[in-house]
Order: C-alpha cells, then structure tokens, then sequence
C-alpha cells in the first residue's frame, strides 16, 4: 500500500515532509502503439490521481537545438517514443503479470526500463497525512461532520495537541471548507447547541445549505444540526402522506417540518424552545415559500404538546390553509394555461372551484376535534421524558374520538442498555404513566451509533387510548389511595408481629 512518509508528532505542517520518491516499471514504446498499449494493459498501469499512467520518453533530445529549446519552455516534448507506466507493485521483470502479458510487452515494447518521480503532499488523502503525524498508538480521528462551509470536528483528548495541524490539513485538502471548528463541551440540552473553538480558516459561523430539496440557513453557533440525520431527517418524512396534519415538538431550525410541507404537503406545526432556532424556523419557513404551510412556535416542548390541538383547531389558522391552498391552485393553473397558451385564462381560472375541496380538510364528524396524523419528537437526550405531556390529550374528547384516527409519535432517544429495545420501551411506558403493548409499536428503528455502546433509536408508537383519554387528578388519587393502602397493610403486619 502507497503511504507517506512518517512524520509523527508534526504540529506545524511542512509539505515538503511528505514528498516521497516512487519507483516503478516503464514500457519504452513507439508513439503509435499507444493506444493498443494502454488498453492491453488497462488493468496494470499506474492509475495515481494526478499522475499521468502515458508521458513523453524523458530521455528524448530533438535533433534540432531551436526546437529542443521551445519545448523546454513549453514543458513538452512531442517525442516518437512514450513511457507507459505500470502499477507500482509490478516488477521490473515482469513477473508477477499474467504470462500473455509478459509475451505482449516483451514482443511490442522497444524497452523496459525504470522510472523515478516524486509524489507530493497534493497526492496524499487527509487520512494519509494524519496517520503520518498522529502517533501509531491512537487511531487517527473519525470523519468530520460538515455544515455549508463548516467542518465540525469533536476531538478526543489524545488527539488536543495535534488539533490545530489537523484543522489546517482539513482546511487545505477540502477546498470548499473555510471554517474549522472542534466541540469543546456537552451539548445543551435545553436550546441544544454546543460551544466551540476555531481550528483553522475564519470564523465565520453563518451556514447555508440545501437538503431535501429546501435551502436552510441558520448560525451553527447558536443552533443544533447534524447532517448526519438526513437519512434520518428523509426515512420519517417518506412516512407522511399528503395533506396531513404534523406537529414537529422539537423542530429546531426546520429538517423534518420543512421538507414534510414542500415535498409531501403536509401540513405542518413546528416548534422549538430555542429562540435561536425558532428565529431561523421563520426564515427559512419563509425562504422556501412554506408560510401557511408550516405554522412555527417559540414554547416549551411539553407545553405545546399539550396545546397542539388548540393551534390546530384555530380557525384564523384553518382558513389562512385554505386560503393558501387556493392561491397554490390558482397559481398553478396560470402558469398550466400559460405554458399551453390558453386565452382567457382568468375566466377559466373563476370556474375552477376544485380548491373548494380544501374545506373537507377541516370536516369531522361529532364535531370532533381535527387531529395530528404524526407527532416528531426529535431531542434524543430526554424526548423520552415529555411523553407524559400526552396523559389525558384527549380526555375531553373521549366519546368523540375514533381510536382509529389516533396520531403516531416518532421520538428518538438513546441508549446504551444490552437489551437496547426492552429499555427503550420501558422508559416509554413509565413517562406515558401506561404500559405500551406490542400492538401500539410500529418500529423501534436504529439510527446510528453516536459513540462506543451507544446508539440512537427512534421508537414510533400508536399512542395507546389509555393514555390519550387518562384523566391524571383520578389517576393520583387512585395512586394515592393505593399507597395508603399499602401503607395500612405494612402498619399491620408490624402490629402482629410485635
């Protein structure tokens, strides 16, 4: 295998360290077998990026002085004979090719000679070079986490004295990365965003990017996001259907809500506690031209739980969707009419009502309350904890309610436990206040592993009727009255046994 030099312990970068002098077999050939030479022996050249696998015969001298002397300052040669260079693990005798190989080159080639030349830190990956300067007995760091044009690296403590070398190497070899930055503490649970310090660049903390076919701005600095959730980010919205109403907890700057609204149709109500996030929640809602598409609070993420079907069954809301919903009709029969170059088109557009279809959105029956088909709850650390939020949601609603039309929630979490499923679900249950029997579960889906012995999940759940009609007063009093019980019980068997 190909390496650089070893340079360990190198804190300040020196690109000439890596130079590294290569040897390999050279087939000296007439220029007009080229061609045949190069497919022949496809397999067995060079291949080195940035390295030519055909180049002039070096050892070529015009018979003209003049001529010679132009093609020097034109650093070409233009000579009859090339050099094909083979794979550096071909010997020079050939004899580790393949026997029709050896014949084809011995009876074509005019000489088989050696050919030095240097390759240089260019060459090298970002892995090469760091596994040149880190010491043998760590390993070098994982891949970095990019944001626009920020690359987010989370150094452990072995790799602390080498962190500004490393953030100029990364800084060097990706040339669309102009900031490099490192954690340097947990993250906050509460607005979800981490400090950190610059490596290498400048710093400048304003990302731009686009995912899910939505663009989304926002200061890495004082916001959460990881791009490494896209996955995660695509495989729940694929979930939603069109026209469906979700409630994104804790939607931070918008990854689920945003391409939920554009790329399905949901509709969407996000929130975030950071004011931070809920700031660029607005603007990046605004950016994709998703107002009235995706409604955005700024609450605690229990208490908009708690308050969702209030905002949903808002009627200034409901009629801002409708009413947006007619102009997106609208507008794409203009631009349908405009494209086909139908006249009239206004008063074609008047006697299309199909936007009328809309209202049926809003239609129950028992004039019951218009539900969330899906809940996100995307704060992996203690989403698990808010689940309580959903004790008794519907309880003034019990005989109204089809059990049918009960919403999923998808919340994700962590865990480390050997039986990650079985503790998973059993935090679930004892914040529902309720077990939660396997016909509720839809999928306890992994998806990703953050650290050693620790993986993330997102466990999505029917939410059960027990919990949704709960009235929690007579629940406590009931606990209450069952302690005391067990209370009196204990007091008597102490009574008899003295």
């Amino acid at each position: 295998m190909l390496i650089p030099p070893k340079n360990e312990g190198m804190l300040v970068l020196d690109k000439k360290a890596f130079d590294k002098e290569l040897t390999v077999t050279a087939i000296k050939i007439d220029v007009k077998k080229s061609s045949l030479f190069m497919k022949t022996l496809a397999d067995y050249l060079l291949n080195m990026k940035r390295y030519q696998n055909i180049i002039e015969d070096p050892e070529y001298i015009p018979l003209n002085i003049e001529q010679n002397t132009e093609n020097k300052k034109r650093k070409k040669n233009n000579s009859p004979t090339k050099y094909i260079l083979l794979s550096p693990n071909i010997k020079q005798d050939l004899s580790n090719l393949p026997e029709n190989k050896q014949k084809f080159i011995k009876d074509e080639c005019i000489e088989i000679k050696t050919y030095s030349f240097i390759v240089d830190y260019e060459y090298w990956s970002t892995d090469d070079i760091l596994r040149s300067i880190i010491p043998e007995k760590y390993q070098i760091p994982g891949s970095f986490e990019t944001v626009g044009h920020i690359a987010h690296l989370n150094l452990r403590d072995e790799y602390l004295p080498y962190k500004k070398i490393i953030g100029e190497i990364i800084l060097d070899k990706n040339k669309h990365i102009k900031t490099v930055v490192n954690k340097t503490g947990k993250i906050d649970n509460t607005f979800r965003f981490f400090e950190m310090e610059l490596l290498a660049g400048v710093w400048d903390m304003n990302a731009e990017l686009k995912e899910s076919n939505c663009t989304f701005k926002f200061d890495f600095s004082k916001v959460y996001w990881n791009s490494r959730l896209q996955g995660e980010h695509e495989r729940l919205v694929k979930k939603f259907k069109k026209n469906e109403f979700i409630c994104d907890v804790m939607a931070g700057v918008g990854p689920f809500a945003l391409p939920a609204a554009k790329n399905k149709g949901s509709i969407v109500f996000a929130n975030d506690l950071n004011p931070k996030s809920y700031e660029y929640l607005l603007k990046n809602v605004e950016n994709n031209k998703l107002v009235n598409k995706v409604f955005s609070y700024n609450l605690d993420g229990r208490e908009f739980i708690k308050s969702s079907l209030s905002y949903l069954n808002d009627k200034t809301i409901q009629k801002q969707i409708i009413e947006q919903r007619k102009k997106d009709k609208i507008e794409a029969i203009r631009k349908k009419f405009k494209k086909h170059n139908i006249k009239n088109s206004n008063e074609k557009i008047d006697k299309d009502n199909s936007y009328e279809d809309d209202v049926d959105l809003f239609k129950t029956e028992n004039d019951s309350p218009i539900l969330f088909q899906h809940y996100v709850m995307n704060l992996p650390a203690i989403a698990i904890e808010f689940l309580d939020a959903f004790r008794g949601i519907f309880k003034d609603y019990k005989d109204k309610i089809k059990i049918d039309k009960f919403p999923i929630i998808h919340c994700h979490c962590f865990s480390a436990a050997e039986d990650r499923h079985a503790e998973i679900k059993n935090r679930v249950e004892n914040a529902l206040g309720h077990s939660l029997d396997e016909k509720y579960i839809k999928e306890i889906y992994f998806v990703r592993s953050v650290a050693p012995n620790k993986d993330m999940y997102c466990i999505s759940f029917t939410l059960p009727p027990e919990v949704a009609f709960m009235d929690e007063n007579e629940s406590e009093s009931k606990k209450r009255k069952s302690d005391l019980s067990e209370l009196n019980n204990k007091q008597v068997k102490i009574s008899k046994i003295n």
